[in-house]
Parts: structure tokens; C-alpha cells; sequence
């Protein structure tokens, strides 16, 4: 069995393998191209080859060249690793010398999750997406912000729409750069929209083809986008343990601190998928508006926390709980109905 470290960088990555005994076979500065990594690797591997790699934006095409050649691939977080994080001599070849180093003795952190492509394609779709809607919203609060230097107030949201533009594109100004100004947010808004419903015509395919999508938008208040950021996120439900551990990569449980018999809650970690974080907060404050029989039960359950704890800990509150149903909806295959809201940690 050999085993590899690989610190990559853009422009060129250093590689670096040993034996079963810790004996090294080689070493050595390559340019991070698919055919030199193949090239490098490939006479490693008909007796076993581990690899170990540190996340990073080039962590997907090479993780997928790595499992295609037969490597066993490790993906590990960079802030884990103590050894590198906190080495007052910090080099590509000692970075790659320690990564096979604890491979080989079985003392890396716990791997990143690395989900399939299909998955990654999936948040590849939602990542643009966001991107896309929040240049949309700041297009549009600038234009607002805009017209209110020039006495014109325009409500929240007022924007979204092409009626909207089109309304205010047809009203006469005194000021002559207005509407020359107002066209060339228009074209933008034009642009942007098209392509957020161009992004939304291939999520609502993946929605069709993913009966998990059906069974979480059985919840209240939860939509095509909650449901697809929770799977994109997730990915398998069953590489988590429990509820807790969803909610933990959330980054919505509070901190702890504790110093003998004294124990201390704080804020939320944050520390986690920031996007499931703010989708299913969101949805918390949209069950928390609702008037329907639907989220009655949720409702109540909130107003009985927020009595205690205040309306800012209760929502978020509520958005674990929502989370820790989501999860038991996919972990026991069933679909939503009130008496979760109980059974949910």
C-alpha cells in the first residue's frame, strides 16, 4: 500500500508518497493538470494508492480524477489539520509530507463529505442562482434609492416586476437623465430575470425527478428552492446520525461553554452551510406570518418559546425545529403531518 499527499495549488501542486513503512518513493513540485497528476500517480497504484487532499476550489475535478484512476481519496478541512495550520515552517512540500504522513497512520480529522455530481450540479445551479437574485435586489434597491433623491418613494419590493418597470419607464420626469438612467437599469433587470427563470426551469426539473423534494414541500411554507437547498446541502440524509448533527451543519445550534457545573449557551455557531442557515430561517418567518390551519401547530410552539426566550432566539428556535423535521421526513421516508412538531428534538 502506498500512501500520497498532495498540497495543490493553482498553477502547480506538490506531491508526496510513501510506502506501508513510511518510506518515501518520491516527491516533487507537477503542474496541476489532469494528465501529469494520471502520469505521477499511476505507477502507485496497482498495490493501493491513499490520497490525501485539502478542500479547496479545485478540490472536485481532482477528487473525481483520483476515485476514476482507483485511489482511495481522503478530502480533508485545512483548519483540521493542527499540523499545518499551526507549522512555523510553512512550505508546499511539508504541507504534502504531512497530509501522507497522517494518511498513512490513520490520523487525519474526520473527511469533508464529497457529494456525487450529480449533487454538485445541483448546487452549481443554486450557488448561480443566489448570485444572480442578489444582484437583482441590489439592481433594484439602487434605482429605488435613486428616485428617492429625487422625491420619488417607492415601496419595498416594488420592483420585482416587469409591470412594475414598465410603469414606472412610462411616468415623465423633470430631471432629462432619469429616463435615460432607468433604460439602462431596465436592460440589466431584464437580463437578470431572464436568466434567474432560465436557472428556475432547470431546478423545477431536478424538483420532478426527486420524489425527496415531494415529500419535503409536504411541510408548510416549504417551496421548490427550501426543499432542493436542503438536498443539495444534505445530499445522503443517512450519513447523518441523528437530527442534531443536520442542524449542527446547519450552523443554528448555539455554542456552548462550560466550566464545571456552570453551562452557557451563547449565539448560533454559524459554522456551517450558510445557505441551508439563511433558506430555513426564512421559512421559519413565513410560517411565523401565516394565518392557516397548517402551520397552527408550529405557530404555537413559537409563540410558547418566544413567551420565554424572546421573538429573535424563537425563530431561530423554530428553525431548527423545522430542520430536525425535514430531516425525520427523509430518514423515515413519510411526508408532514402536525404531530412532528412534537416528536422533533
Amino acid at each position: 500500500m502506498y500512501y500520497c499527499g498532495i498540497d495543490i495549488a493553482m498553477k502547480s501542486s506538490y506531491i508526496y508518497i510513501t510506502d506501508s513503512m513510511g518510506r518515501k518513493k518520491t516527491s516533487g513540485e507537477i503542474p496541476t493538470k489532469a494528465g501529469v497528476l494520471r502520469q505521477r500517480l499511476r505507477p502507485y497504484l496497482r498495490g493501493g494508492l491513499g490520497v490525501a487532499i485539502e478542500a479547496g476550489n479545485q478540490t472536485a475535478w481532482i477528487y473525481d480524477l483520483l476515485v476514476d484512476l482507483g485511489a482511495e481519496v481522503t478530502v480533508v478541512n485545512p483548519t483540521k489539520v493542527k499540523l499545518i495550520a499551526e507549522s512555523r515552517r510553512k512550505t508546499d512540500k511539508i504541507d504534502a509530507k504531512i497530509l501522507c504522513e497522517l494518511l498513512r497512520i490513520d490520523a487525519l480529522p474526520h473527511p469533508v463529505h464529497v457529494p456525487d455530481k450529480q449533487t454538485r450540479s445541483l448546487r452549481g445551479l443554486l450557488v448561480a442562482r443566489r448570485q444572480l437574485v442578489s444582484a437583482w435586489t441590489r439592481l433594484c434597491n439602487v434605482v429605488r434609492g435613486m428616485l428617492r433623491q429625487e422625491g420619488i418613494a417607492l415601496p419595498a419590493r416594488s420592483l420585482m416586476s416587469f409591470v412594475a418597470w414598465e410603469r414606472l419607464m412610462g411616468r415623465t420626469y423633470t430631471h432629462e437623465h432619469l429616463p435615460i438612467v432607468l433604460d439602462a437599469y431596465y436592460q440589466s433587470f431584464v437580463s437578470l430575470r431572464r436568466s434567474i427563470q432560465a436557472l428556475d426551469k432547470q431546478l423545477a426539473k431536478r424538483q420532478r425527478a426527486d420524489e425527496r423534494a415531494a415529500r419535503l414541500e409536504t411541510m408548510p411554507k416549504v417551496g421548490r428552492i427550501a426543499s432542493l437547498t436542503f438536498l443539495a446541502a444534505v445530499d445522503r440524509v443517512d450519513r447523518f446520525e441523528t437530527s442534531r448533527k443536520v442542524v449542527s451543519y446547519s450552523g443554528l445550534c448555539p455554542t456552548v461553554r462550560s466550566s464545571g457545573e456552570r453551562t452557557e449557551y451563547g449565539s448560533i455557531s454559524r459554522q456551517g452551510r450558510s445557505e441551508l442557515r439563511a433558506v430555513w430561517v426564512q421559512i421559519a418567518h413565513l410560517v411565523v406570518r401565516d394565518k392557516s390551519r397548517s402551520t397552527a401547530r408550529l405557530r404555537r410552539w413559537y409563540s410558547k418559546v418566544a413567551s420565554h426566550r424572546g421573538k429573535r432566539t424563537a425563530i431561530v428556535a423554530l428553525a431548527r425545529k423545522l430542520l430536525t423535521i425535514a430531516y425525520r421526513i427523509l430518514k423515515d421516508q413519510t411526508v408532514y403531518c402536525s404531530s412532528l412538531v412534537s416528536k422533533a428534538g
